[in-house]
């Protein structure tokens, strides 16, 4: 039975679901007729004309295929496309937004870091011009100027410096540690002392500090208090020796003394 409709199908195309009934429909009795359909031959239908309704039929089907290819055209050109990122800000979690927030303040930082580092080099391009300038004019009437003028000249570049340092951002000074702090001082000498609170603490300062931001460029120069036992030990037996020790004041004389020089002026 498949094969008789794909045979007709192969020669008469599509044909309406009427004639397809009436057709299916006399084939299924002329079966029943011979009761050996298998065995007789199968008759090849005589190809007939096909209704204007089948050609139009056809056309529509033509019309649907040339539509799915255009559709999967389509479909396979969204799939190569690259998608548009949705606005997802408001699924972030909060580790996310922390990111987000970092990486926003780094890269400000690092933009008003490039612009203050852009305005130090340019002013130290002018002071080594100036440098040369005063270099040259020294050369010129070196028989003339004394040791003090240019020492002053010279001094006065310290001054062009630390300007250019605290334009960029830059803490000039001690920093704010009585004790030693090892990431900002660097020690270049020890005081010692017998006084065990004043270990660690700073003796005496010898340079400045630098640091920008969070970092220290330059760690301060100190001394620092270093306990001694041994002096410790001595301002002890010091202090022990000189309060058992009394000594009555000079030039004061005895009681006994002056009654006796007071009792011969009388006589």
């Amino acid at each position: 039975m498949d094969e008789n409709k794909l045979k007709n199908f192969l020669i008469n195309g599509f044909q309406p679901k009427e004639e397809r009934d009436e057709e299916e429909y006399g084939e299924e009795q002329i079966d029943e007729v011979s009761g050996e359909p298998d065995e007789q031959e199968v008759e090849t239908p005589q190809p007939r004309e096909i209704p204007d309704d089948g050609l139009d039929l056809r056309a529509s089907l033509k019309d649907l295929e040339t539509e799915l290819i255009r559709i999967r055209y389509l479909v396979e050109d969204l799939k190569d496309a690259e998608p548009a990122m949705p606005d997802v800000s408001k699924y972030m979690t909060t580790r996310e937004q922390f990111k987000e927030v970092t990486a926003a303040v780094s890269k400000r930082d690092a933009e008003a870091g490039y612009k203050a580092l852009v305005n130090a080099m340019e002013a130290v391009s002018v002071m080594r011009e100036d440098f040369f300038k005063l270099c040259q004019g020294m050369r010129e009437r070196i028989d003339e100027m004394s040791a003090e003028t240019v020492l002053s000249s010279f001094e006065a570049y310290s001054v062009d410096m630390e300007n250019i340092l605290s334009d960029g951002g830059v803490f000039i000074g001690a920093f704010p540690y009585d004790r030693l702090n090892t990431l900002h001082h660097r020690i270049v000498g020890v005081v010692p002392t017998g006084e065990a609170d004043k270990d660690g603490m700073i003796a005496e300062r010898l340079s400045d500090g630098y640091k920008i931001g969070d970092k220290v460029l330059l760690k301060e120069k100190v001394k620092v208090y270093k306990y001694d036992a041994k002096l410790a030990t001595s301002d002890e037996t010091t202090s022990e020796t000189s309060s058992e020790t009394v000594s009555e004041p000079v030039g004061k004389e005895p009681a006994d003394n002056k009654a006796e020089t007071s009792k011969e002026e009388e006589e």
